[in-house]
């Protein structure tokens, strides 16, 4: 009993460390967008020769003054999502107590501002059309209005929430499911803390000075949210709710439980999600046990393989001396390729109702970019094999 207790003890201390130090990531926006972006374009703008100052000066200076602008604008919303955040969430209330973030997190955080773009803005709206817009046409094809109210739906990586929020809309029973506090703070913020639509403002593109056009595309402002959440859910039918915690042990097997203990879901959606596993496998277990038996339920499936702990892994694995190379388990990645995924699929005991390949596919990109990204993307729906 002394040991659970003490593990239980531990394992509140690291969550509250994952959540002080994101909500730190968020407070230091401001001091490391500044620090990255336009200190050091200065100091090498300084740098020139008087001949090539005087030919930058009208365009250079301006442009960085309002990059600054936006900076300041960006750093006073996420300031605002963090105040609420630490009230929501319960941090401790002394800022001392508080974990310092790391890089990442402040790598994250810069691009949750793209992440609110694309899940919350009108200007996003195509591009949340190719994946969410075809989960939400096969929800709606597979299932009549009068049967969504009992329909449960789980959506595991939920984000920020949109694709989640598009199916309680619908009438379906909705669930999200998120690990990543960035997520589930914003995600917190956006759904039951806007008042009304395009209500606060956002430059998620200020980042990134390459592929640029027109200096205007980089400081161009976004509105968001497009529609305002808290305003639906007074009048939507369906049913919404978030959980947090990673989708395998929230919702995975406990090896002292019966299956029968487990909820059941008539539908697992799942967009820009399965690569994000170490082990792929242990997704489909999970998916496989909650999954209800009946005909009708399905898991509907959209994106890429970009898995998410490739390159991780191999940074994990160095040379050791005598020891030749030594790897690092918490690293671990199991990458597969799409046909040996489909088989594996098949093998775990689903079939394939749907299977189209090749969808292009961007992913929060900035369409007046000189150079995106484009995924081909797979989507499928399969249930369990009858």
């Amino acid at each position: 009993m002394k040991e659970t207790r003490q593990e239980d003890s531990q394992a509140e201390r690291e969550e509250i460390q994952a959540l002080t130090s994101t909500l730190n990531s968020l407070l230091i926006y401001r001091q490391a967008a500044h620090h990255n972006l336009t200190i050091p374009r200065r100091k090498a703008f300084q740098k020139l020769s008087e001949n090539h100052i005087n030919l930058l000066r009208p365009y250079y200076e301006d442009h960085l003054n309002a990059i600054d602008a936006a900076i300041e604008i960006n750093a006073d919303v996420l300031a605002h999502i963090a105040s609420i955040g630490s009230n929501e969430f319960m941090a401790p209330q002394e800022r001392s107590e508080w974990k310092q973030a790391n890089a990442f997190q402040v790598d994250q955080t810069r691009s949750s501002l793209k992440q609110i773009f694309r899940d919350w803005s009108a200007d996003a709206a195509s591009e949340r059309e190719i994946c969410y817009g075809r989960v939400l046409s096969e929800l709606n094809c597979r299932y009549p209005s009068e049967q969504r109210s009992q329909t449960k739906v789980l959506i595991p990586g939920a984000g920020l929430g949109r694709l989640a929020f598009e199916i309680a809309r619908a009438g379906f029973i909705s669930q999200g499911n998120e690990f990543s506090y960035h997520m589930l703070i914003l995600s917190n913020f956006i759904l039951n803390h806007t008042t009304g639509p395009n209500e606060f403002t956002i430059y998620p593109f200020i980042h990134t000075f390459s592929s640029t056009a027109q200096q205007g595309n980089q400081i161009r402002p976004i509105r968001f949210p497009d529609i305002c959440p808290s305003q639906e859910m007074a009048v939507m039918s369906g049913d919404f709710s978030y959980s947090q915690g990673s989708f395998t042990e929230v919702y995975g097997r406990d090896g002292n439980a019966p299956s029968a203990s487990f909820e059941k879901w008539n539908v697992v959606a799942t967009v820009f999600f399965i690569d994000t596993a170490h082990n792929v496998l242990d997704y489909l277990d999970t998916i496989y046990t909650i999954l209800d038996d009946s005909e009708e339920s399905c898991w509907i499936n959209f994106g890429p393989l970009l898995y998410h702990f490739e390159e991780e892994q191999s940074r994990s694995t160095t040379v050791s001396g005598r020891q030749g190379l030594e790897d690092i388990d918490s690293a671990l990645s199991i990458e597969l390729s799409l046909d040996v995924l489909i088989q594996i699929i098949k093998d775990r005991g689903f079939e394939f109702l749907k299977l189209e390949t090749g969808i292009k596919t961007t992913y929060a990109t900035d369409e007046r970019s000189m150079g995106t990204w484009i995924y081909d993307s797979v989507f499928w729906v399969v249930r369990k094999k009858q």
